[in-house]
């Protein structure tokens, strides 16, 4: 599953998944419908990015999917600082990315997930 408020970098990211091999759930732009499609849709794995439009942002989304479903994240940022990473930590992601997101990356990640 995807939780990214751009679209177009949603749907880049699906594109890549999918000619990876993955299948994708859903793609969300908010928290709130981020735990939604979850709870619906059960995924393996989040790519979550932090900064979502919304009173929430993705750490609390993950958070409360790690809690309600054992799901994992994958932290995707813009602005890697060492108080939001910190808090994030909080959701056992399984890792952070930063953006522009490097495609070799993100293929390496998933490959070990």
């Amino acid at each position: 599953m995807i939780v990214e408020d751009e679209i177009l970098i949603a749907l880049d990211m699906r594109d890549l998944l999918e000619e990876s091999g993955h299948v994708v759930v859903g793609i969300a732009d908010s928290a709130d419908h981020a735990v939604a499609i979850a709870v619906r849709e059960r995924p393996d794995l989040i790519l979550m990015d932090i900064v979502l439009a919304g009173p929430h942002d993705g750490i609390d989304a993950a958070l409360e999917l790690r809690e309600r479903l054992d799901v994992p994240s994958l932290f995707i940022t813009a602005h890697p600082d060492l108080p939001m990473r910190e808090r994030a930590e909080a959701a056992r992601p399984l890792g952070f990315l930063v953006k522009p997101l490097d495609e070799g990356m993100l293929r390496r990640v998933l490959a070990r997930v």
